[in-house]
């Protein structure tokens, strides 16, 4: 029998509650998805569940399978929200254990985005998210981009966060790296040497780079990328750095032959 939490003092409780704040999620080296598909998603994935928990009301009536080898506890319902991020919650919240920050190499067959210091975690989950839909192989992210455990990032990502490598403190050495190696860097950047976007060979070895949603793409990068625009044919300034990477990533899929 699940162990029933009815206290807002108890540890457990505490314990992950305390994980809505960066710091503690980097002391602790663990962080909370929220939502039936999410933690569906992390339970399917190769990450170390710590902890499943539950409302009441979710556990009484939902037909919910649960992994035997995590512990899983029920809180109070009433209780319940004071564990969430989102306004309405499901009902049930895993906590998990952070990816080892391990050396990474990209495959010259496959496509990557890097994210340059975005900002907005909305705009990395639906980065992630699409990089997913698109079938890249991973997202790479500077050191000054936005927490990826944070609850809004992970939602946002919709499931995807655990389907796609996600790399954190790629930093200018190790991209430049990749380009040594024989990866093109591309940007969207308007520069008096951009191309329209279609035009861009994207079948050879390519990492795609989105920059930071006010002040772009930064100037050691830019000054080692090949630079393309999306034009804009209406009264918009500019598009959305997620709108904009995922324009670009699907192009890259389809002169791929859509795969």
């Amino acid at each position: 029998m699940a162990e029933t939490i009815g206290t807002t003092s108890n540890k457990t409780y505490k314990y992950i509650k305390s994980l809505q704040q960066k710091k503690k999620r980097i002391a602790e080296n663990s962080f909370t998805v929220e939502g039936i598909k999410s933690v569906s998603d992390a339970i399917k994935s190769d990450m170390i569940l710590q902890l499943i928990a539950v409302s009441e009301d979710f556990y009484n009536n939902e037909a919910f399978i649960y992994p035997p080898d995590v512990k899983t506890v029920i809180i109070k319902s009433e209780l319940f929200c004071g564990l969430c991020d989102t306004k309405s919650p499901q009902g049930i919240i895993a906590v998990i254990k952070m990816k080892e920050n391990t050396h990474y190499t990209c495959e010259l067959s496959e496509l990557y985005i890097y994210c340059d210091n975005i900002s907005d975690p909305g705009n990395l989950g639906t980065i992630i998210r699409t990089a997913d839909a698109a079938g890249f192989k991973g997202v790479l992210l500077s050191p000054g981009c936005v927490d990826l455990y944070s609850p809004k990032t992970v939602r946002s990502s919709m499931g995807s966060f655990f389907n796609i490598d996600t790399v954190q403190d790629f930093d200018i050495s190790m991209l430049l790296a990749e380009k040594e190696k024989g990866f093109s860097l591309c940007c969207g950047a308007l520069c008096s040497d951009s191309i329209v976007y279609t035009e861009k060979d994207f079948t050879k070895p390519v990492i795609l780079i989105v920059g930071n949603e006010a002040n772009g793409v930064s100037e050691v990068i830019l000054d080692n990328c090949e630079h393309i625009i999306i034009p804009i044919h209406g009264n918009a300034e500019s598009l959305n750095a997620a709108v904009a990477a995922s324009v670009m990533m699907y192009e890259a899929v389809r002169q791929r032959g859509g795969r």
